[in-house]
């Protein structure tokens, strides 16, 4: 688990080769980088799928979106299907829809 100021930090599981990290509290300037090595160590392990669990990020601001585009090139190209789960807050919603991110965002389970 990482952890900084502003109460960032992230949790990985990994389960019949898949990994999700759930991540909690504000991706910006400050923590993006840590949060992009976090996925890169997933990616490294080279599991069929990386789900990013945003159900508790408050926040994401460019920096955060632009780790993810790296993120998910990456994934690509080491054909890894990246993709970002349970996105509640509003404001990462309306980012990711403004700079077209959508494409990221797995859709929800019915119910």
């Amino acid at each position: 688990m990482a952890v900084n100021g502003n109460d960032f930090r992230t949790a990985v599981s990994r389960w019949d080769g898949r990994v999700t990290v759930a991540v909690t509290g504000e991706i910006d300037l400050a923590t993006a980088a840590e949060f992009e090595n976090r996925v890169k160590e997933c990616l490294a392990r080279r599991p069929r799928r990386v789900d990013l669990d945003f159900a508790q990020v408050s926040f994401c601001d460019c920096s955060g979106a632009d780790a993810l585009e790296r993120l998910h090139r990456q994934a690509e190209r080491e054909g890894v299907v990246l993709k970002v789960t349970d996105v509640r807050a509003p404001i990462v919603a309306r980012l990711f829809d403004v700079l077209g991110l959508t494409e990221l965002v797995a859709p929800r389970p019915p119910g």
